[in-house]
């Protein structure tokens, strides 16, 4: 009798998968769940980060009085060079990974 032991993750030692095809559809909804909670502390985790280094930057003496015009016009171009400089980030890393992508079907091609 061949008894074959099978990994937290339902997958078997010879490499088929003892789930049935619901949890396989639970396993994936709950991929897409953990993946978009992460997304979601990533942008929080980014809005903290340009709130804290505008704040920064543009308010020199905290008070309880409104902000100034000169601080409100501060803030809002920080903001501005802030994401401008995030979108830069995300389309190099992009064009990156693009280009990787085309070199690795372009070297399993040539094989």
């Amino acid at each position: 009798m061949n008894a074959e032991s099978y990994d937290s993750f339902g997958q078997s030692s010879s490499g088929t998968s003892s789930l049935h095809p619901s949890d396989a559809i639970k396993m994936q909804d709950l991929v897409s769940a953990i993946e978009t909670s992460i997304q979601i502390e990533s942008q929080m985790n980014i809005i903290k980060n340009m709130n804290q280094k505008c704040f920064e930057r543009c308010i020199y003496k905290p008070s309880s009085s409104p902000l100034s015009n000169g601080e409100r016009q501060c803030i809002a171009k920080c903001m501005d060079r802030f994401q401008d400089g995030l979108k830069l980030v995300n389309q190099t890393i992009m064009q990156r990974a693009k280009a990787e992508s085309e070199a690795m079907h372009h070297s399993a091609g040539m094989q």
